[in-house]
């Protein structure tokens, strides 16, 4: 029969699909069990320069073409914050600005200490988000990366508020992007 070939290759199309979408969800089902295990924090003082710094060695997504320029403040204050998952928000942002830049471009990261709390800046020269996009960025499975599920974001927020610390983000789309982040002194 002639269109038993025909038949066979929208069977094997539809069986890729699926076995996309099977990783995808197992992807999603895995990002949200770590979302789960994230209630317990490990907080000890701890210097956000040097997490910073680990954080660009460990990112993936830092090629040639992006110019990195730093404004650390010398003196700042430790601050009482879990190193690995703050880390882990450093790398997600660097990585994103990064991706925000894909022909080039330069990411700006400062530290300072404001009244009572440190905060980090992260500013990108890349796409920006739109308007509409910008109010959803922080929502569990919103993302704007092919393939992507949009957990990072999410989770950095959730590990900021669990800090006590809070995290804001201007854009323009085709200027960039900036995410500043606050995180408390102990008093």
């Amino acid at each position: 029969d002639k269109n038993l070939p025909g038949a066979d290759e929208r069977v094997l199309q539809f069986l890729d699909i699926m076995d996309d979408e099977i990783d995808r969800s197992n992807k999603i089902i895995n990002d949200l069990l770590g979302f789960a295990s994230l209630a317990k924090l490990k907080k000890i003082p701890f210097d956000i320069t040097e997490i910073i710094e680990e954080a660009l060695i460990r990112a993936k997504e830092v090629k040639g073409n992006i110019t990195i320029s730093k404004k650390f403040q010398s003196d700042l204050p430790k601050v009482m914050i879990d190193a690995n998952q703050m880390g882990q928000i450093f790398i997600n942002l660097i990585e994103n600005a990064c991706h925000a830049m894909a022909d080039g471009g330069e990411l700006q990261i400062s530290t300072r200490e404001n009244m009572d709390s440190v905060e980090i800046e992260f500013s990108d020269s890349g796409c920006g988000i739109p308007e509409k996009e910008i109010k959803k960025i922080f929502d569990p499975l919103f993302t704007t990366r092919p393939g992507g599920i949009g957990m990072g974001l999410a989770v950095c927020h959730w590990i900021i508020q669990k800090h006590e610390g809070t995290i804001d983000v201007e854009s323009q789309e085709g200027k960039g992007t900036r995410f500043v982040i606050k995180l408390p002194l102990e008093k």
